[in-house]
């Protein structure tokens, strides 16, 4: 179930419309004749939404509303009210209400908004249910994620940790591999040990050998004193080996060498050390890929494929761009020294739509974006940065009306609804309550419009046959 809905309404017709309306659309629905028998349904079991009509006898639905609120603050309150008492309804909203719909009324539009409510109230739920975790583990941060693809990956983390075989993570800048490396280091033996990490990408091609191994005074111009490489920094820990895919082929066979018996030498230097240092290589390539083409060894490949993780971009775990911003919420919102202020529906959505290329690292920056325009206040989606807030969409539908002088309107739009059932329905294998989802209607409805089209082509086929 989508979650649990109160209607009440004098009216009985009112009542078992709307259920059969939202029950179509499985939400889980119970009624009510006026206030105090809905409060009797609370108490049972509270709902998450509840529709109430704003006229009702013996309680009216602004004093429901107030119990309601007061009660279960939580809980959504949408009013059903006439035209003429749209007056009132506002009132209500500005006492709390959260929606209001004027009779008769449109089913397609209720279930609409009744799922946002409900998928509004979850998102403000796990955000209550994140913000109320161990401040222990906000002070070290770990891993954060929700989603299926990440637990699968970080259980395979589990179960290699505790050895000390050699791990490739491959993965997309910015998706987290740092992150999974440093878990895997912090679930060992060696956690007690130093965590180095290198960046390929970001040291000067002639001296990655230096960085790694290290050098001896006098080794090449510039070195006035002897160095120590990261292999000897990592001594009894672990060494991560950030876009070994950019890792010179000269520096490779040294890598290799390290691997198959932990030795090495310092650059200048003809006297060999041993390591005890774990390495796990992370790469934002297929390694396998870049072997084919001849630009990484093969031989170095298949030592470091022993264990191989593939960490998923964010746009395929959207489940994680939740916790993700609350983590970072809270983490800018420390740094300010201010509260960690909260995020409007609509802000959260933007985060939802985005495909975020840069993966966590963008969601990173673009929390911290926001938290420094929002001032303390809550987060808007113009507080976000502008590549998140998405450009105006352009129109669906265009019309190319130039030289035309009629057009018969039935047509057209009978004409376009046609072809989007045809998109929805070919979209979702002709499943029809997936179909009307995406085209924000009931399952009903969809189906007796699509009735209607058929019976509208007939009838256009009867009359086509007459006047042959």
């Amino acid at each position: 179930m989508l979650g649990r809905v109160l209607v009440v309404d004098d009216e009985k017709l009112t009542r078992e419309t709307l259920a059969l309306a939202l029950g179509d659309e499985q939400f889980e629905v119970v009624t009510a004749t006026n206030g105090f028998e809905a409060i009797a349904r609370m108490e049972e079991t509270p709902a998450d939404v509840v529709v109430t009509d704003l006229r009702m006898p013996s309680m009216d639905g602004l004093t429901f509303q107030g119990i309601v609120r007061e009660r279960w603050p939580e809980v959504a309150v949408v009013f059903m009210t006439a035209y003429g008492s749209v007056s009132s309804a506002v009132s209500a909203m500005r006492a709390g209400a959260a929606d209001y719909l004027t009779k008769p009324l449109n089913a397609d539009e209720l279930v609409i908004r009744v799922r946002r409510l409900v998928e509004r109230r979850r998102d403000r739920e796990e955000i209550a249910r994140l913000r109320a975790a161990s401040s222990a583990a906000a002070r070290t941060p770990g891993p954060v994620f929700r989603s299926a693809a990440m637990v699968a990956v970080f259980e395979q983390a589990a179960a290699v940790a505790p050895t000390d075989a050699t791990v490739l993570i491959e993965g997309e800048t910015g998706c987290g591999k740092d992150v999974l490396a440093r878990h895997i280091h912090q679930s060992s033996e060696r956690a007690a040990g130093p965590y180095v990490a290198v960046n390929c990408a970001e040291l000067n091609p002639n001296l990655i050998e230096s960085e790694l191994f290290g050098h001896e005074a006098g080794a090449f111009t510039g070195a006035a004193r002897a160095r120590q490489g990261r292999f000897e920094a990592a001594a009894g820990g672990t060494l991560l080996i950030d876009e070994v895919d950019d890792l010179p082929r000269e520096i490779q066979v040294r890598l290799l060498r390290f691997l198959h018996d932990r030795s090495f030498e310092r650059v200048g230097s003809s006297k060999t050390q041993r390591g005890d240092v774990r390495v796990i290589c992370a790469t934002k390539q297929s390694l396998d890929a870049l072997v084919r083409a001849g630009q990484f060894r093969a031989d170095l490949y298949y030592r470091i494929h022993t264990i191989h993780l593939t960490l998923p971009p964010l746009r395929g775990r959207r489940e994680d761009i939740l916790p993700l911003a609350e983590h970072f919420l809270q983490r800018f919102s420390a740094q300010r020294k201010a509260a960690t202020p909260e995020m409007t529906p609509e802000a959260l959505e933007c985060l939802w739509a985005h495909d975020w290329p840069g993966n966590v690292r963008e969601l990173e920056h673009a929390i911290e974006h926001a938290v420094m325009f929002a001032r303390g206040g809550r987060i808007e989606p113009a507080h976000l940065p502008q590549h998140v807030r998405g450009a105006a969409a352009p129109p669906l539908v265009e019309l190319h009306l130039e030289g035309v002088e009629r057009v018969d309107m039935n047509a057209l739009l009978q004409d376009t609804e046609r072809r989007l059932f045809d998109w929805a329905l070919s979209r979702t294998a002709g499943n029809q309550a997936r179909a009307a989802d995406r085209l924000a209607l009931s399952r009903t409805t969809l189906r007796s419009r699509i009735a209607a089209l058929r019976g509208a082509a007939a009838v256009d086929d009867v009359a086509s046959e007459t006047a042959d």
